[in-house]
């Protein structure tokens, strides 16, 4: 004969687990969802995707896990990129013209900047100063406009990092929608 006791017993153990776990499956899509309604920069797809591949993403994580997960995924797009132009610019004087290399070499060091931007950010909102990571994100939020702006300078220019200055604008703004919802 079944005991009932022990059946109660172990649904009651069992139901803060299924909310606990599914509180964790969905803070993910809840905060991009709600960053995607507050912020047209924001692709609720892109966010979902690229927070739940960061390998520093966890079923445990809370809110501000994944603000400082976004900002350090922002953080290893600009390092990456930056070492992108760098590899452009290795041995590359033949395949651009003198103005092309000179915008290379200013992106450079807007996304060198904007990696410093995006630390200092990150330290911010390690200490809860939400103002000063708004204000880091949003300096680097400028970098993929400015490098783009650098090339629609001379006419038939053409950035070969447009898509690239793409994806890390969007990352920035994920970042900054998640800042907004704890300065808001």
């Amino acid at each position: 004969m079944e005991n009932p006791i022990s059946k109660s017993i172990l649904f009651l153990l069992c139901v803060p687990t299924l909310f606990q776990l599914a509180y964790s499956l969905d803070i993910v899509q809840q905060s991009c969802k709600l960053a995607a309604q507050t912020d047209p920069y924001v692709n609720y797809k892109l966010c979902v995707q690229s927070l739940k591949a960061n390998p520093n993403y966890s079923k445990d994580a809370n809110f501000k896990d994944l603000v400082m997960i976004s900002i350090n995924q922002a953080m290893g797009n600009a390092t990456e990129i930056g070492s992108g132009i760098s590899d452009l610019l290795k041995g590359s004087s033949e395949k651009w013209g003198k103005y092309s290399l000179n915008c290379l070499k200013s992106c450079l060091e807007i996304y060198s900047e904007a990696v410093s931007d995006l630390e200092k950010a990150l330290g911010a909102l390690k200490m809860e100063d939400y103002g000063t990571a708004h204000a880091g994100l949003s300096a680097a939020m400028d970098a993929p406009m400015s490098c783009e702006d650098g090339y629609k300078e001379k006419d038939g220019e053409v950035s070969p990092l447009t898509e690239i200055n793409d994806g890390f604008f969007q990352l920035i703004a994920i970042s900054l929608a998640f800042i907004n919802m704890f300065v808001n």
